[in-house]
């Protein structure tokens, strides 16, 4: 058991050190250090302004967000697909 802990702490940790793990995460850095942007999205969590969503969406920094948020999500369903490949290989019956 100790073992699988160890290996799913390596797991996360190799996630962690991806490309696109650390442009996410340099990019949210980015976001939050600009005022207007956080400014807009936090009065779209109030109010939900269509015209301040498509602002949002056009925002350069929050554009490369999405891009990044695209890319990790395709390596988790890469991820998903290999452990799902492994589990059905070890299943019996």
């Amino acid at each position: 058991m100790n073992d699988l802990i160890g290996k799913v702490d390596n797991l996360i940790n190799s996630i962690d050190n991806t490309k696109q793990v650390q442009e996410i995460k340099k990019i949210n850095e980015e976001i939050m250090k600009d005022e207007e942007l956080m400014k807009m999205i936090r009065k779209y969590q109030e109010n939900g302004s269509e015209d301040l969503k498509k602002e949002i969406i056009n925002n350069k920094l929050f554009s490369d967000y999405k891009d990044k948020e695209t890319e990790l999500n395709i390596l988790i369903l890469e991820l998903n697909k290999k452990l799902k490949s492994i589990n059905d290989k070890g299943k019996c019956c």
